[in-house]
């Protein structure tokens, strides 16, 4: 059961994070941060009301943490894209999002089946496969302007930035399932109300909220937040059902979701090495899950 809500969390957040990549297109990225988190926050907090639990004050405090690191890490992953290669720094903050739930879970003693190991090591490269972007656009290079090209001190930076990003998506995932189940859903309501204090932060001191309208920019936002939501909710309780090293590893397959969504609503081309990363992907899915 922990495996099946781990493999529907990374699918919703894959789609998630289709959907806020389409809203961002159309808004401005900080505008489509702060609705998105908003819109879980609303969520969370009416679901868990509804679910009950208790306000327990240490879960609340993980909670809180975890939405703090995981908004640095999502400032600090798009700044590396920024920086940097995409080809290199979303495979590296993927594959370090997966390492941190394993160790952690290697330490904390425990003990998958020899199987499940085979799994979690085929899931690895499968991630950094299905994450790395095509690189054989010369036309795009020819174009960019001199001083947006990336220069090897930035591409350093970038790797830094991923890498850490990685870190933090990990450990987010590693402090909202180490809470008790007796609080219920509220870490998480704590986790994103932080993180939306930090947006609205963001928005104001970006003075965007005169730019924040009814469109199709905000509505695809709302719902990649509603949906990332629903994403935490389900990594949640497989945390609290499973290991902590299958969840992290399973978690960590939400680009798959995304690439194919790209895929059929978009048009776009699966780059050779996505193909294998998905067949990959099943294979380590069946594995874990066996």
């Amino acid at each position: 059961m922990a495996v099946l809500l781990a493999l529907c969390a990374s699918t919703l957040f894959g789609v998630a994070d289709f959907l806020g990549g389409s809203s961002a297109r159309r808004i401005h990225p900080t505008i489509t941060a702060f609705a998105s988190q908003v819109a879980g926050l609303v969520v969370l907090f009416a679901v868990a009301l509804l679910g009950g639990g208790a306000l327990i004050g240490g879960d609340l405090a993980l909670g809180a943490a975890a939405g703090a690191i995981g908004a640095v890490a999502l400032w600090l992953f798009y700044r590396g894209l920024a920086l940097g290669a995409m080809s290199v720094v979303a495979p590296l903050s993927a594959i370090t999002s997966a390492v941190v739930p394993i160790l952690v879970g290697v330490v904390l003693g425990e003990s998958p089946e020899v199987s499940q190991w085979v799994g979690i090591v085929i899931a690895l490269p499968a991630v950094v496969l299905i994450a790395r972007e095509g690189t054989s656009e010369p036309a795009d290079v020819a174009t960019e302007p001199v001083e947006e090209r990336a220069t090897p001190s930035s591409n350093r930076l970038g790797v830094a930035a991923g890498l850490l990003a990685g870190a933090g998506f990990g450990t987010f995932v590693v402090l909202v399932t180490r809470t008790s189940s007796e609080s219920g859903l509220w870490p998480l309501v704590s986790s994103r109300a932080v993180a939306s204090t930090l947006t609205v932060l963001a928005v104001l001191a970006a003075g965007l909220f005169t730019k924040v309208s009814p469109g199709r920019g905000l509505s695809l936002a709302l719902a990649a937040g509603i949906l990332d939501a629903s994403s935490n909710v389900l990594l949640l309780e497989a945390g609290r059902r499973g290991l902590l090293v299958l969840v992290g590893v399973i978690g960590s397959l939400y680009p798959a979701s995304t690439v194919v969504l790209a895929r059929v609503v978009l048009g776009e081309r699966l780059q050779r090495h996505q193909v294998i990363g998905l067949g990959l992907a099943v294979v380590a899915i069946v594995l874990v899950a066996v």
